[in-house]
């Protein structure tokens, strides 16, 4: 016999037993691409993975034992109620975490802490300081607000919010200011040539707008007059403020009599 044949011999020996599932030899993938693999269970139940197929067969007793699904499911079924009658009353399973499996501690970001309360919390200095201490006091205010050149005039409430800026809030405000007369406007216009102003009280009432109510007296010349009106709320910017002091308190009438 020529070593040509020995070889063609050895060499079908060889790929054969590569393809059997039971040889030591055994050649997956070969197996994967051939076509003379023959199956040895062509029945056999299918499985996701090898992990899948060991856990089940561990759950009867290992390779060894016969695979059987029903006698899988009964006996999962039976430790999952020996399981529930260990626990006590209405107590439920608890998971049990590994220590790298427990809960984050959520730790609040310093950035964020920084607003307008903690600010007044921590105080202000100086003239700010002052302010505060009145606002804390609940006492009634007067702020000057100025406009493009001069002082327009002033406004009184009790202080309820501010920021470093002289951005306030003020509640029970009562707003007084002067303006020129009609007659003496500042426009260009003939005050015979101008429209006659018109009440839009009743229309603004059917749009939902309330105006509060302004009260119009004369001032101490001729041409300028002073309003007062008196809202719940209202907002000053800090940029419009020029002072800010106590509101005077009214002089109140001696009672006591006069020597005669």
């Amino acid at each position: 016999m020529s070593d040509s044949d020995l070889e063609g011999v050895s060499t079908e020996s060889d790929s054969s037993s590569e393809l059997d599932v039971g040889s030591k030899r055994f050649n997956p993938l070969k197996a994967l691409y051939s076509a003379k693999l023959k199956v040895p269970v062509p029945k056999a139940r299918l499985h996701d993975n090898v992990s899948t197929l060991e856990g089940k067969q561990n759950v009867l007793g290992g390779f060894t034992e016969r695979f059987d699904e029903a006698r899988i499911k009964q006996i999962r079924a039976e430790q999952n109620t020996k399981k529930l009658t260990l626990l006590k009353g209405n107590q439920l399973p608890q998971r049990r975490f590994l220590p790298e499996q427990g809960p984050v501690v959520r730790t609040v970001s310093k950035r964020h802490t920084k607003n307008l309360f903690v600010r007044l919390k921590a105080g202000f200095d100086g003239p700010l300081g002052q302010l505060q201490m009145w606002m804390n006091d609940r006492k009634r205010v007067r702020v000057y607000i100025r406009k493009q050149k001069g002082v327009r005039g002033h406004v009184s409430g009790v202080p309820e919010i501010m920021d470093k800026h002289w951005n306030l809030v003020l509640s029970d405000v009562c707003e007084t200011w002067t303006r020129r007369k009609y007659r003496y406007s500042e426009n260009s216009q003939h005050p015979d040539s101008m429209e006659a102003p018109s009440d839009c009280t009743a229309r603004l009432r059917r749009l939902g707008i309330v105006l509060p109510e302004m009260k119009v007296r004369p001032a101490d010349g001729k041409k300028n007059v002073i309003i007062t009106r008196k809202v719940p709320q209202l907002l000053v910017k800090g940029e419009m403020v020029v002072l800010v002091t106590l509101e005077p308190s009214e002089p109140q009438a001696s009672t006591s009599k006069e020597k005669k």
